[in-house]
């Protein structure tokens, strides 16, 4: 629970209004008080930001990702392979909101307390924006994209028609290029976001977040293939950079709250 801009006019004008009427100490005394509740009621906010649940769930929906893809590689050609392959991208899908809520539901919630906060416009607004932004960002680069794309399609079909190896590795466009390094400070911001508030608890996600910017770049620059092929392995380093991340956090979290004993038995 954030205090908007409105909430300290609301108060400026509460402070104003007792001023004039004479009762200046015993507005500040409720003022006190009432920012010592909203202190506790943040708290199991500020729990559920340090807990590890988010990097789990971010970096579960990257292995899912680069799954995905592997999966028309590494399984044979046959009806069910691309039911696997659908069935990653679901998972990738899902495995954020789920994360969130189970950590919560069974971890979090059961040790620190649980608090429910009411949802405003501005929330829904910024949700709104954000998968407004992901979209016209997702219809970009599948434009960008597409002649690779095409070139890797064209690949499968002919070696899936002719039943030979598959084919050699291709190259990297420039804007794929670009494309495939931008994922690395992409990802660094973005985990760097999720750890907020616990970064200076935890210094050692600082070079994390480093080698997330940096590996993208890496594979980018050294293995060969197209944007397709490049792109597996630099989505499974990051998920399993953030999936480790979030482990350890959870981890470190569980030992600094302990289960009650009621929970323990």
């Amino acid at each position: 629970m954030k205090t908007s801009i409105g909430d300290l006019f609301h108060l400026l004008r509460g402070y104003r209004r007792a001023k004039r009427e004479g009762r200046t100490a015993e507005y500040l005394s409720a003022a006190r008080e009432n920012a010592r509740i909203q202190q506790i009621m943040m708290r199991p906010m500020t729990h559920n930001a340090t807990n590890g649940s988010a990097e789990i769930g971010w970096g579960t929906a990257m292995l899912c990702f680069a799954l995905s893809s592997y999966a028309s590689v590494i399984f044979p050609n046959s009806s069910w392979r691309g039911g696997i392959g659908f069935l990653f991208l679901l998972a990738a899908c899902l495995a954020m909101p789920l994360s969130l809520w189970a950590i919560k539901r069974y971890v979090t919630w059961p040790r620190t307390g649980y608090v429910a906060f009411q949802r405003n416009a501005g929330f829904w607004l910024i949700i709104l924006v954000s998968g407004v932004l992901a979209a016209v960002i997702s219809v970009a680069m599948v434009h960008l994209l597409k002649p690779e794309m095409n070139h890797q399609i064209a690949q499968t079909v002919q070696s899936q028609m002719s039943h030979s190896a598959p084919a050699a590795p291709g190259t990297l466009t420039p804007i794929a290029r670009i494309i495939l390094i931008a994922l690395g400070p992409i990802n660094a911001f973005l985990y760097l976001m999720m750890n907020a508030v616990s970064i200076k608890e935890h210094r050692w996600k600082w070079p994390l977040s480093v080698l997330l910017a940096l590996g993208p770049l890496a594979f980018a620059l050294w293995v060969p293939g197209d944007y397709i092929q490049v792109s597996r392995p630099a989505t499974l380093f990051v998920g399993l950079v953030c999936f480790i991340s979030g482990i350890v956090t959870l981890v470190l979290f569980l030992r600094r709250h302990p289960a009650t004993p009621a929970e323990a038995e």
